[in-house]
């Protein structure tokens, strides 16, 4: 067929040109037919690869989970093989112990029949242990109290503390120096009660130290800027710092201590030592003579709560005048009951297995029944402990006088012999010229010393011209003139 418009037949020469569309389309047919074929392979080109990368990825995916099968069942297996290693582990635990139990039941069915015999013995020598302990603790404790007490004794003795005997009295000296009886102060120097006190603080605070024991009433002996000994009331014993020496205007004697754990309130130490005599202190300084009154009571009442610690009985433990005598108690304490009791009896038995006893009944006989002497009750050692159920009962059954009590009776009884000073006595001869003079006087013997007589109270002097109980009368006047201004 012939185009329509060039009538060129169809599939004319090629190389010709052409001269119309159809000649264009016919020329652009053949190749297009040729891209549409290349498409189309191309696709199903495409397609297989698609289908081909789906099988790979899968085949992929089950290798791996092939992969993670394995891996889990391995370690199945192994933990099953552990299992296995733990089950015979165990059995032959449990058969060990089954033999153990087995041999153990035997033995206890063995020792059966003497278990009661074996218990009772072992118990005995656990008891013999026990009571040979106790024994030697106790033997050691009594030969530390014994060398307590030698050492008290010892040092009193040094110091010079002994018992005079004039008749039918006693008076005991310390130091060379004779103690100075509490209510006759008045008639002795200040010098001689300053020295006696101090030597008496001193000998009771070194037998303290020896005996290991804390006095109710701590007492400070003299040292470095303190040349006098104090003594502390009972509420602030052992309760303070550094406590400068009473009436030291010195200002770097500040204390450094507390009272309490408060920095307001300085504890007033009493002091041991007057400068004057008591009756003029008593006069012209009536709160040094209240303190210097507490810190003797203070210490009679530490010499007198030794005592009671250590056994050593003292009287009357109501009564002033057993309170009062220190040299006495002090005595007693250090050297007279420690004399008294070896004269009575020894300090250890003759022998350590007596004739006609055993071991065992020495052993219980020195532990229930220890022998009381001096040093045995101590803040020091475990036995025998004064702060222990034991201490505390046999300190709580100390009643005597408080330190307050002991010093009201100690100013009545001082202030009932308080000489007067505004009167003077004279001796016999001297009667007549005291007439001129205008002295009040009064008829007495010439063996009267000027303090014994001034000792007397007013209302004694009227009738102590009498010669053997008969009341006589002085010559004019009626033995009494009016004193004289010095």
């Amino acid at each position: 067929m012939n185009c329509s418009i060039c009538h060129r037949p169809h599939g004319g020469a090629k190389n010709l040109p052409f001269l119309c569309a159809v000649d264009a389309r016919n020329r652009l047919y053949e190749s297009r037919v040729e891209v549409a074929q290349a498409l189309i392979q191309n696709e199903e080109a495409e397609q297989e690869a698609g289908r081909v990368a789906d099988a790979h990825a899968a085949h992929a995916g089950l290798a791996c989970e092939e992969q993670l099968a394995r891996d889990r069942t391995s370690q199945i297996i192994a933990q099953a093989d552990r299992l296995r290693a733990e089950v015979a582990s165990a059995r032959t635990e449990i058969g060990a112990m089954k033999k153990s139990i087995a041999s153990r039941k035997s033995d206890s069915t063995s020792i059966s029949s003497d278990a009661s015999a074996r218990r009772a013995r072992q118990l005995e020598e656990i008891e013999r242990g026990t009571q040979r302990n106790k024994f030697r603790w106790n033997r050691s404790a009594d030969t530390m109290a014994a060398t307590r007490a030698f050492l008290c004794e010892e040092a009193a003795r040094l110091y010079g503390l002994r018992q005079v005997k004039k008749g039918n009295t006693k008076r005991y000296e310390i130091g060379g120096v004779e103690i100075v009886e509490l209510h006759a102060m008045n008639n002795v120097s200040p010098e001689l009660v300053s020295t006696s006190l101090a030597h008496i603080a001193h000998i009771l605070v070194l037998a303290s130290s020896y005996l290991a024991i804390r006095l109710p009433a701590e007492i400070t002996l003299p040292h470095r800027d303190y040349p006098r000994p104090t003594v502390f009331s009972l509420v602030s014993s052992y309760r303070h710092g550094d406590i400068p020496f009473p009436g030291s205007t010195d200002g770097s004697a500040v204390p450094s201590g507390t009272v309490g754990g408060h920095t307001g309130h300085i504890p007033r130490p009493r002091p041991l030592f007057i400068d004057k005599p008591l009756a003029t202190l008593a006069k012209e300084d009536p709160p040094a003579y209240s303190l210097f009154l507490e810190g003797v009571a203070l210490l009679a009442y530490d010499i007198a709560w030794a005592c009671c610690s250590q056994g050593v009985s003292f009287g009357d433990k109501d009564s002033y005048e057993d309170m009062s005598n220190m040299g006495q108690n002090l005595w007693r304490l250090l050297i007279g009951d420690q004399v008294h009791r070896r004269s009575v009896e020894p300090t250890f038995p003759a022998s350590l297995h007596p004739s006609g006893s055993s071991p065992r009944d020495e052993e219980n006989s020195e532990m229930v029944k220890p022998k009381t002497m001096i040093g045995r009750w101590s803040h020091g050692t475990t036995h025998s402990f004064l702060g222990g159920a034991e201490g505390v009962e046999l300190t709580r059954n100390f009643k005597v006088l408080s330190p307050l009590k002991l010093v009201d009776r100690l100013k009545k009884r001082l202030s009932s012999e308080t000489p007067m000073l505004e009167w003077e006595t004279i001796e016999d001869h001297e009667i007549e010229d005291g007439f001129e003079d205008g002295v009040l006087v009064r008829g007495q013997g010439s063996g009267r010393s000027r303090v014994e007589a001034g000792a007397e109270s007013i209302m004694t002097v009227g009738g102590a011209g009498s010669e053997n109980g008969n009341p006589t009368r002085g010559i004019g006047n009626s033995g009494w003139t009016k004193v004289k201004t010095r």
